[in-house]
């Protein structure tokens, strides 16, 4: 999703610059450019914004201040031709604290950073599933399935508690779970990588159950199991 965001700098020039290389990401919505706090301030007093693009170029006054009378808490990205304010700067919610001249890389790096950041809370929203089984919907954390597996038009979900029948194909059930924590081992498995116990050339043992995995998810499987 794009990033609605405000420029506040004394320099025209660097305004104008850092606009365009946000404008040619393509990711970031531009909603307005100022070149003090108090007019920055009387518009995000109605306006909401992710990202504030900070330039320490601004004569006579300090941006912490500022950032300290807002009631918003959105990312900040600081500009500056110095490192001086480094390190204050990350007690407050900095995206970024980048030094001139602005170019593309300095862009890109932002924009990495916000993918992370997406892909993180995304990671976190899916702590747990509301699973629909005999007309209610059951509230399942993610930390208790143990597999889920392939049964006919269905899945049946094993979990610490009970095993839950779900109409749902493998694969689209495979894409509400945490990427980081289950995988998909076999075209009927999708395994909880913290419930294994042992593993073999074509096993998975979970809990004293057996679970076939295929050769061409071996692999994969040792190569997660090795970066943790």
């Amino acid at each position: 999703m794009d990033k609605k965001c405000i420029i506040i700098d004394h320099d025209s020039k660097n305004i104008e610059i850092l606009k365009t290389l946000l404008e040619k990401s393509g990711k970031f919505i531009i909603l307005s450019s100022f070149d003090n706090f108090k007019d920055s301030k009387d518009f995000l007093s109605s306006i909401s914004v992710d990202i504030i693009f900070i330039g320490f170029t601004l004569p006579m006054f300090n941006p912490f201040n500022f950032l300290d009378s807002l009631n918003s808490n959105p990312f900040i990205v600081f500009i500056s031709d110095q490192t001086d304010h480094a390190f204050k700067s990350f007690d407050y919610n900095t995206l970024d604290y980048i030094k001139t001249p602005l170019n593309e890389e300095k862009i890109e790096k932002i924009e990495k950073k916000l993918n992370t950041i997406n892909n993180n809370s995304e990671e976190k929203n899916k702590s747990h599933l509301y699973l629909k089984s005999n007309l209610k919907k059951r509230k399942v954390y993610t930390k208790d399935i143990k597999w889920v597996e392939a049964f006919g038009d269905y899945v049946k979900v094993i979990t610490s508690k009970s095993n839950i029948i779900v109409l749902s194909s493998l694969r689209n059930f495979e894409k509400k779970l945490p990427t980081n924590k289950f995988l998909r081992i076999h075209k009927s498995y999708i395994i909880n990588l913290d419930k294994i116990d042992n593993i073999t050339s074509k096993t998975v043992e979970i809990e004293s159950s057996l679970i076939p995995i295929s050769r061409n998810k071996k692999a994969d499987l040792d190569k997660i199991l090795e970066s943790n």
